[in-house]
């Protein structure tokens, strides 16, 4: 945790719990706006912030890490490219590999094919 000014403790508690819903399942919510509104939070700007102040990065862009990092284990485990791109929100293929390609410096097909090599590679090696 980055904390960078102090909070009270209604805020601090709010974004601990905004944050463990979302580590529990960032496919739960669309929006991050609905994940707030779950929560209630009539300061919704001062818990926004305090998210961005406390973890480093805004409330939905923390959401979009947690279902990209679950999308790069559902891409080793062999799921289409479409199916996970549908699994976390996105309208098509490519906005999917757009926003993997920001987050991983790679698209999810040339990740995947990496991925591959280097299992390959270590099998290989083991023999």
């Amino acid at each position: 945790m980055l904390k960078t000014r102090p909070y009270s403790n209604y805020i601090l508690l709010a974004i601990e719990a905004i944050k463990a819903e979302i580590d529990k399942d960032p496919f739960c919510y669309k929006k991050a706006a609905e994940l707030l509104e779950h929560f209630c939070t009539p300061h919704r700007n001062n818990v926004e912030k305090a998210f961005k102040d406390v973890y480093g990065c805004g409330i939905k862009e923390y959401q979009v890490r947690q279902r990209l990092n679950l999308a790069k284990q559902a891409l080793m485990e062999g799921v289409p490219k479409k199916s996970v791109a549908k699994k976390c929100f996105y309208g098509s293929i490519s906005a999917f590999s757009t926003a993997f390609k920001k987050e991983f410096g790679v698209p999810p097909t040339e990740w995947e094919n990496n991925w591959r090599y280097e299992v390959t590679v270590l099998d290989t090696a083991k023999m």
